[in-house]
């Protein structure tokens, strides 16, 4: 390997180290890693079964990677439900509304939370009480980008009916300021009949506006909806925290 190849390798390993102080580990589980993962780790873990087109869903991210940054010894895991390679789970665990948390110790679920959970609650149906951590070194000054805007988008599907959902986010150096969705729904002409009933649906699920478009509805979930207030989303992650967490539940990101 000449000198060229050599430098530019070290100052790539360089970049990546940098950037690994905010890309934080939470697996992707499928059927192919769910026993060496989840059955068989000898880490207590907080399974998250999300859907792309579940808004409670996103709006946990933040929040597993708090968990996952500052309990480096609790396995935090997500499965997609709406992923290929996913049966076996879907056979295994009683999954019937997103999110839902199954909390695992030993190989056993020992407690299940359905729909958004806040830190406290994810650790007390673990049955896990936090060790005391060394004094933390002072924490390097990182460098200040600004105010950054970050879009990802992902195809999903429930009930039938296929979806575009697109997150937006603007992130400032130290929070999360602005968090808007929109999911695209398309009904195919078969459920034509039902379209009334769906409308009814998703307006009473409280999450957002509601309007009809060609191919079905667009709704969307505003900074400033009840839905998002509700939530009350962690903000404290970076932007590259929230692009790696999105990335792991299928959205491209831009």
């Amino acid at each position: 390997m000449n000198f060229k190849k050599i430098l530019a390798l070290s100052v790539a390993l360089i970049f990546s180290a940098a950037q690994a102080e905010d890309v934080i580990k939470i697996v992707r589980v499928d059927d192919n890693n769910f026993e060496k993962e989840i059955l068989h780790t000898d880490k207590p873990t907080i399974l998250d079964v999300f859907s792309s087109s579940c808004p409670p869903c996103l709006i946990m991210i933040p929040t597993l990677i708090d968990i996952a940054k500052k309990y480096p010894d609790v396995k935090v895991a997500s499965v997609g439900f709406d992923e290929p390679n996913v049966q076996k789970i879907k056979n295994t665990l009683p999954i019937q509304a997103f999110p839902t948390f199954f909390l695992i110790k030993d190989g056993r679920v020992i407690n299940r939370i359905q729909g958004a959970a806040s830190e406290a609650d994810l650790l007390a149906a673990l049955q896990y009480t936090p060790k005391a951590q060394p004094a933390a070194k002072p924490a390097k000054a990182k460098k200040k980008t600004g105010t950054q805007k970050l879009s990802c988008s992902a195809n999903g599907q429930f009930g039938g009916l296929q979806n575009h959902v697109t997150m937006t986010l603007v992130i400032t150096d130290d929070h999360i300021d602005n968090v808007d969705l929109v999911t695209d729904v398309f009904v195919p002409p078969e459920m034509d009949s039902r379209r009334d009933h769906i409308k009814q649906m998703f307006i009473q699920s409280g999450k957002g506006t509601v309007e009809e478009t060609i191919t079905g509805f667009r709704l969307h979930t505003a900074n400033e909806s009840p839905f998002i207030k509700a939530m009350n989303m962690q903000r404290k992650s970076s932007y590259t925290e929230m692009k790696a967490g999105l990335e792991l539940q299928g959205f491209k990101c831009k």
